[in-house]
């Protein structure tokens, strides 16, 4: 049973971009001092000034990143799958979390707690590469989200961020590909900068043009060429 979670612990940390290129006897070791936890569907994982205490490796399930105002007033950051990881920055400076984390689905994340964490890259040069990578990645997202709004119109935002949404969560239905994420107007406004209003409406403008097509919550790319010439 043991030697069971321990492989299962392995394989669910591998699926990390964060972690999959360490050498076999790290990745057990690391194996060794992670834990795994389940989420159901709405559930908070952290919250936005928790303390920055552990990495989460999302095995399964997805979540939403938010970040708030001073205000009270949220905005989505990304919406994350199996293999993403969230907390690597809280870890690097022991500061409180920056965001709050939202499980959208039931869910289960492998963590690692901090002192693990800064022990495995003290130690392990193959770990080192990967993790800047992916604060590359972190940092390239949030600038790439403020040149949009800086410089693209809403329906150029809005066609970039529903393509970005199919390729990291869609799924092909009856040829075409539906976004599986359940997310309301508000939550996909707020990710590209704008009001659930003004979103409602190009969406709208969108499925008149025979791009995608509205199921409840859900929405389905029909026409992904055409939906991507909108983007600049």
């Amino acid at each position: 049973m043991i030697e069971r979670r321990q492989r299962s612990l392995e394989r669910a940390l591998a699926t990390a971009p964060l972690l999959h290129d360490l050498p076999p006897a790290v990745l057990v070791e690391v194996a060794a001092v992670a834990r795994r936890r389940t989420y159901r569907a709405g559930e908070v994982i952290c919250h936005h000034g928790d303390p920055g205490d552990a990495l989460h490796v999302l095995e399964s399930g997805r979540v939403k990143v938010t970040v708030y105002s001073h205000a009270g007033g949220g905005a989505v950051l990304n919406v994350l799958g199996p293999g993403d990881c969230f907390g690597e920055l809280a870890l690097i400076d022991g500061e409180p979390r920056s965001a709050t984390v939202e499980t959208l689905e039931p869910a289960e994340t492998v963590t690692l707690r901090r002192v693990d964490f800064l022990r495995l890259l003290r130690e392990n040069e193959a770990a080192l590469e990967p993790f800047l990578s992916t604060l590359a990645r972190t940092i390239r997202r949030l600038s790439d989200a403020v040149t949009d709004v800086s410089f693209l119109s809403l329906d150029e935002r809005l066609a970039k961020k529903l393509l970005v949404l199919a390729e990291e969560h869609g799924q092909e239905v009856a040829g075409l590909v539906e976004i599986q994420l359940p997310i309301s107007q508000e939550e996909l406004a707020s990710m590209v900068g704008a009001t659930r209003t003004s979103v409602n409406k190009v969406l709208g403008q969108f499925e008149d043009e025979g791009l995608i097509t509205r199921r409840g919550r859900r929405i389905v790319i029909r026409d992904a060429s055409r939906l991507r010439r909108k983007v600049p």
